[in-house]
């Protein structure tokens, strides 16, 4: 349950991130296509950045070379990650949550340096500073208050499958 419950909190705290974010640029909220206070792209990008440090941790690097390497792994990653995501999105719910183009180093719609930088930088900051602290709290979440999550979180899944058939 463990990775599950990283799964749904990672995924409210980027619902969340993005709140705060489009308040700060005054612009409309975006936070992806499901009805719950969820957006799961983070809470997949957080276990792919875990997996990823702790693979990178059982090479016994010095502390720089590790988070060297991390940032550059997750740069690389979380980029391609976002580029799968809109092109999905737009594929199957013929939907457009973000659009780089207006920035200066675009690589396409979907992508650009200055926000896979800011990924990297943010990588490193829920990995080793966040993640320690939030993971105490992530193992004590009850086992029914995960269960109700999967069970809303797959009823939201399954109105939005219904809404785009």
């Amino acid at each position: 349950m463990y990775y599950i419950n990283v799964f749904f909190v990672y995924s409210i705290i980027g619902f969340i991130f993005e709140i705060v974010i489009s308040l700060i640029l005054g612009s409309k909220l975006n936070s992806g296509i499901l009805y719950g206070p969820w957006t799961p792209i983070y809470g997949i990008g957080v276990l792919i950045m875990l997996f990823m440090k702790r693979k990178l941790q059982k090479l016994k690097l010095n502390k720089f070379m590790e988070i060297f390497i991390y940032f550059f792994s997750v740069v690389i990653i979380l980029t391609l990650l976002e580029q799968l995501g809109g092109v999905l999105l737009a594929t199957f719910f013929h939907k457009t949550l973000w659009d780089y183009r207006n920035l200066k180093y675009h690589i396409t719609k979907y992508i650009a340096l200055e926000t896979s930088l800011g990924w990297g930088i943010g990588a490193i900051f829920i990995a080793y500073i966040v993640h320690p602290y939030l993971k105490k709290f992530i193992k004590k979440i009850p086992f029914l208050v995960s269960a109700l999550m999967m069970i809303i979180f797959s009823i939201d899944v399954i109105i939005l499958i219904m809404k785009y058939l």
